[in-house]
């Protein structure tokens, strides 16, 4: 009887440890699982985070190759834009500008980014997709243009039902169009001058006694903000003014000196009496302009407002010969 007692008792300390190892069994099958869950999400937030990092810095890049293809079109035809912004826009998703090709975009385009990332996370043993919805170019000021979209990122795990993430944000990048060609000039040239969008490096530091710096931005064209004259993306459109339609309270247009004597030796006739402000000169404005003490014969300036509330000859710090 005790022999048969005492085997019970074995038995039911077997199965209780047998239970036991069972349970801890599944226990830590089951922390497992949650650490390998939480490893693949951690995994999955910082690829997340790394295509948002990536979108910014590949944006910029692809924006400058938009802005160099809509800037070549308009020079190689002859034939403005109708509307950069949504021209530009075009080029950074598609390459193309009216539906036709542009050469300087080829594979360069957001959805060639985008279906990169696609495959890099496939790589990664992520479902992953990114859609760039609502991307708007508009000026940010007289020398940047600003590029924001919406991207949208979905991430699934298929080893893991729980482990997905999805995503959209709002994200915008400046672009500086500084060393870019002014399209203005070409379109009012017959293609024969060049000019090169730089800030002057004297900008608001000229002296009635020395003109040594205005001398340099004439000689240089070199460009100065402007709060009507066009802004870069006007000046695609072969607009001479800012439009409604870029308007901003603070500066986004630009200004430089045209330089006479180049026109001249590229063959062309120029109007001696007229403003060198370069907008001002190539939609022959009927404003008053005046010689300047000290400078060339055929510089002139006139006295319309300009930024910070001040006019050319204010602002430009000068004498005009009456």
């Amino acid at each position: 009887m005790k022999g048969i007692f005492f085997s019970m008792i074995v038995v039911f300390l077997l199965i209780c440890l047998l239970a036991f190892l069972s349970i801890q069994r599944s226990l830590i099958f089951f922390h497992s699982t949650q650490v390998a869950v939480e490893s693949r999400v951690e995994a999955m937030v910082g690829f997340y985070e790394s295509i948002i990092r990536d979108s910014r810095k590949s944006m910029e890049i692809i924006a400058g190759r938009a802005v160099c293809s809509a800037i070549n079109y308009v020079v190689t035809t002859g034939t403005p834009l109708q509307s950069s912004n949504e021209t530009i826009a075009e080029l950074i998703l598609q390459g193309s500008i009216e539906g036709e090709a542009q050469p300087l975009m080829e594979s360069s385009t957001i959805i060639d980014w985008k279906q990169m990332i696609e495959e890099l996370g496939k790589m990664q043993g992520f479902e992953t997709s990114v859609e760039i919805e609502d991307l708007v170019v508009e000026p940010e000021d007289s020398f940047h243009i600003s590029i924001s979209y919406s991207i949208l990122v979905k991430l699934y795990d298929n080893r893991y039902v729980t482990a997905n993430l999805t995503r959209k944000s709002r994200e915008k990048v400046i672009f500086s169009i500084e060393n870019m060609e002014d399209p203005l000039y070409p379109l009012n040239t017959y293609g024969r001058i060049v000019n090169v969008i730089r800030l002057s490096p004297h900008w608001l530091n000229y002296s009635k006694e020395d003109l040594t710096n205005l001398k340099d931005d004439l000689n240089n064209s070199y460009y100065h903000p402007s709060l009507y004259g066009a802004s870069f993306l006007d000046r695609l459109e072969g607009k001479f003014f800012v439009q409604s339609k870029y308007w901003k309270e603070k500066p986004i247009g630009l200004e430089s000196f045209v330089n006479k004597d180049k026109l001249l030796s590229a063959g062309l006739s120029i109007n001696t009496s007229a403003t060198n402000i370069d907008y001002l000169y190539f939609s022959k404005s009927d404003v008053a302009a005046y010689l300047i003490s000290g400078m060339p014969t055929n510089f002139r300036l006139d006295n319309e407002t300009t930024v910070y509330e001040k006019t050319h000859l204010e602002i430009y710090n000068v004498t005009a010969i009456s």
